[in-house]
């Protein structure tokens, strides 16, 4: 067992000098989280095998996500020993300056493939649009967290949406319309996890219908909207934006029950399908390890969410909860997402697979989050203010409140 101690807090928020033990880290999530990250790396060279021909080297996807992966695992280490209630003294902050990425990225960013997404910083380019999700999650706890018992008022939700929306806006113009999407879940996710009242909801529902109409119509890039629509058949443009959906299908059908083995696959190995190792990573491993494989690895990942949600319930304060109801949404929503259109069911929208697609800012982001929840899980014992034991609760709106035992 790996235990720590902590100093409390107390109600004036300076240190006290009574310590407790804090429950260990949460030892599930924690290897769920280095299987994800090791399988990532061993599919991401299998996806790029056919490059590394004169044997592999520092610059290659396999050896960066590695780098990656290991550099943020420390990180989240260190979070993880951090109390996570410091970070709400720093919320605005953190906020403000991944939205200052956001706005430096439209000026000085680097332009790939038509989207101008990252700051090149040299040995390592920053994608700030993943940062955001992050940034967005801890400010909106910190907000759901401070006004519990007025979220019966509308004013509360519109600044949630506002603070979301904003950022979204930002990415959309790059244009990324995944990411977009998922700060927007994200928001979704923690509203909804912190209990703002249904009929806020429902308003807001109705009046997002005349929204999304002009949205689609007049805001988003027509080469959007078809990319949007062509999952729904893909033959119309098989060698446009349809080609990669049926490759992917063909790949995930050619892997049968038990796959065609370790990097064996023949879509992926002759690379029909392009940026395999991003995107459609899971057509890879349905491929190579078959129908049972993709379902092992959907069972790994989205226990992963579970266990985030676990902690939520756990958590022993509003705060605490909400960071890891926000992470389990963006984690699971991007699953959903990705594993949706690798299989035809979804739009490709350009979402990676958590943890299993090449990309360093985003495993980065992704386990300086979990670092926070299992901040969380360590410190989900009761916290003593001024002499009373706090727990969570439900309140009558169907929230978490807070609540003397």
């Amino acid at each position: 067992m790996i235990e720590f101690a902590t100093i409390h807090l107390d109600c004036e928020g300076m240190p006290s000098l009574r310590a407790a033990k804090l429950h260990t880290i949460d030892l599930p999530l924690l290897l769920c989280t280095m299987a994800a990250f090791a399988l990532g790396v061993v599919m991401i060279y299998s996806a790029t095998k056919a490059s590394h021909v004169g044997g592999i080297s520092l610059g290659d996807p396999p050896v960066r996500q590695a780098i990656y992966g290991i550099a943020g695992l420390l990180l989240m280490f260190i979070i993880s020993r951090m109390d996570y209630r410091f970070m709400e003294s720093f919320t605005v902050i953190f906020y403000v300056l991944s939205v200052g990425l956001l706005g430096l990225v439209l000026v000085l960013g680097v332009i790939t493939y038509g989207s101008q997404r990252w700051i090149d910083f040299g040995i390592f380019p920053v994608q700030p649009s993943e940062l955001v999700k992050l940034s967005v999650v801890v400010l909106l706890a910190k907000l759901y967290a401070d006004h519990q018992r007025e979220l019966d008022r509308p004013k509360w939700f519109m600044l949630a949406a506002l603070l979301a929306i904003g950022p979204a806006a930002m990415v959309f113009l790059q244009p990324d319309l995944g990411t977009a999407i998922m700060v927007v879940a994200v928001f979704v996710g923690m509203t909804l996890g912190a209990g703002v009242r249904a009929r806020i909801l429902v308003t807001t529902g109705v009046l997002s219908i005349p929204i999304a109409f002009v949205f689609w119509n007049w805001v988003m890039h027509p080469y959007q909207r078809d990319r949007l629509l062509i999952f729904l058949d893909p033959q119309k443009d098989m060698l446009g934006q349809g080609y990669n959906i049926l490759q992917a299908r063909t790949a995930i059908g050619g892997g049968g029950w038990l796959g065609q083995g370790y990097l064996s696959g023949t879509q992926t190995q002759l690379e029909f399908t392009k940026v395999q190792y991003s995107d459609f990573i899971f057509s890879v491993v349905a491929e190579e390890f078959g129908f049972i494989g993709a379902v092992a690895l959907i069972a790994l990942l989205f226990l992963l969410v579970w266990r985030c949600l676990v902690v939520a319930s756990r958590a022993q304060d509003a705060f605490g909860s909400l960071i890891a109801v926000g992470v389990a949404t963006w984690i699971g929503v991007q699953i959903f997402i990705n594993v949706g259109m690798n299989i035809g069911l979804m739009p490709v929208t350009g979402i990676p697979l958590p943890f299993i697609s090449y990309g360093g800012s985003s495993l980065i982001s992704m386990l300086l989050g979990l670092g926070l929840v299992q901040s969380v899980a360590l410190r989900s014992s009761p916290v003593i203010f001024g002499g009373n034991q706090w727990r969570p609760g439900w309140g009558r709106a169907g929230r978490t409140t807070l609540r003397p035992r």
